[in-house]
């Protein structure tokens, strides 16, 4: 049975820690952070105020843009188009429901005989690229994947080796245990490698195997893989005391030096209270999932799959936190993490009509003050030119002895643009894709972050085409 997790705080390989996400190869697209403290707060809309500008404030090192392609690039979410006893039987709305979120890459097992491969060609032929995880027969699976691809080049994005050895074992050519799943692993490498069909698809390794005892792979797997579920309705990656939950998981295969990918993540939208337990309320899941996919980027993973699109069936009497990960519900309704996805690709896909009398710069010389150690920023660039400066603050947001939901204050953030901006528009996903606060001919900002991410889109006065 595809992805038979059973109880998910069973995290492979990964170890609490703290967060330290400056370990982690984000060179590129460096995040900027110091540190304060948080201040008492009113509604987002009201409390973005400007400050005087000053000609004597030096403006910081310029930073280097992530595109917003490729931030989108990395957003990617689990399904199970072989269930065909539940919501993803209807394989349409699993096509309408990625387009809608503006997500093409999906996580699921390579098509077998419970649902038709004609699913997974619709699916390709609607822009979907699949990261296929092999079943236990790797010859079989390779050579399914291949035909896919052949049939809609592009569409295989990768292929991952076995899921979670350690709860769900598979035995291999007389091996078991982890034994078994890496000779797999290379046996899988090597068989894709010389698949004319597959020629530069990349394998993820596989999961669940004792990350100390193995100390390199080279011929296994041309990504590092982990999973990552936040616990105790902890954020993603900053939680006080302890439990840094996506950082831990990227430092545990960092000596691997591979990139990293994390191929299951998430909440799931039941409300529990108690140690060890990752059930919340659906606007806490919301809150969690954004703030993962942003600190995924920010830290250098190069692809983030939160599990999972559809709830998988009715469960309602909440009997089984399985069916209540999805980012729709089991009627395909989309529940708040959904809307909110919607609404982040929205904003970072729309673009505005401008002359093209210069090619844009790249990077903005933008400084922080006062962030708290739990707050973070991104710096991402939109196709047309201008700017989206992701901002959020990882404060507690669930309370697991109550099980409720936990709002704090939110951090009194000052930025500083480095020079005049003709526009800056404040966005918050979980609201709306349309603009909270918008200004004009502002340097410097201080605005109130919350404990998710909010957007600020920055129009520099000197850009082409302005």
């Amino acid at each position: 049975m595809p992805f038979p997790h059973g109880q998910k705080h069973r995290v492979a390989g990964v170890q609490h820690g703290a967060r330290n996400l400056q370990t982690f190869p984000r060179e590129e697209y460096p995040v900027k952070h110091h540190v304060a403290a948080t201040r008492a707060a009113i509604s987002l809309a009201a409390s973005i105020c400007l400050l005087v500008s000053a000609s004597t404030v030096q403006a910081g090192d310029p930073v280097r843009a992530m595109p917003a392609t490729t931030f989108i690039d990395t957003l990617g979410v689990v399904t199970h188009v072989n269930y065909t006893d539940g919501a993803y039987l209807n394989v349409r709305n699993v096509a309408d429901n990625l387009a809608w979120l503006g997500i093409h890459h999906v996580r699921d097992y390579t098509p077998g005989p419970s649902a038709p491969f004609s699913s997974y060609t619709y699916l390709a032929q609607r822009g979907v690229r699949f990261n296929f995880l092999v079943r236990w027969n790797i010859v079989e699976s390779v050579e399914v994947a291949a035909r896919l691809n052949a049939a809609v080049p592009g569409s295989v994005a990768a292929i991952e080796g076995f899921n979670e050895i350690d709860n769900f074992p598979v035995p291999y050519q007389g091996l078991t245990g982890t034994a078994a799943g890496l000779a797999a692993q290379r046996d899988l490498y090597a068989r894709v490698r010389s698949t004319p069909e597959l020629k530069g698809v990349p394998v993820y390794d596989l999961t669940g195997y004792d990350l100390k005892s193995v100390e390199t792979r080279a011929d296994s797997a041309d990504y590092a893989n982990q999973h990552a579920y936040p616990q105790n309705g902890n954020q993603p990656t900053y939680n006080v005391p302890g439990g840094a939950w996506l950082p831990s998981a990227i430092h545990s295969v960092k000596k691997f030096q591979l990139p990293v990918v994390i191929t299951e993540f998430g909440y799931f939208s039941m409300p529990q209270s108690g140690w060890y337990m990752i059930g919340v309320d659906e606007a806490t899941q919301a809150k969690g999932v954004l703030n993962g996919y942003m600190d995924a980027a920010a830290a250098g993973v190069k692809r983030l799959y939160v599990y999972e699109l559809l709830d998988q069936k009715p469960d309602p009497e909440n009997k089984s936190a399985e069916m209540h990960f999805g980012l729709f519900r089991v009627d395909n309704s989309p529940k708040p993490v959904a809307q909110a996805i919607h609404n982040l690709t929205s904003v970072l896909n729309a673009s505005a009509p401008r002359k093209t009398n210069g090619a844009a710069r790249n990077s903005l010389a933008y400084t922080l003050s006062d962030m708290p150690p739990s707050a973070n920023s991104l710096l991402l660039q939109k196709k047309d030119g201008r700017f989206v400066l992701v901002l959020w603050n990882e404060t507690s947001i669930w309370n697991r002895a109550t099980g409720t939901p936990v709002t704090n204050p939110p951090a009194r953030i000052n930025v500083d643009f480095g020079a005049t901006a003709s526009r800056v528009d404040i966005y918050d996903p979980l609201v709306s894709a349309a603009p909270l606060a918008n200004h004009r001919d502002v340097r410097q900002l201080a605005v109130d972050v919350p404990d998710h991410v909010i957007l600020l889109e920055v129009t520099p006065a000197d850009m082409p085409g302005t």
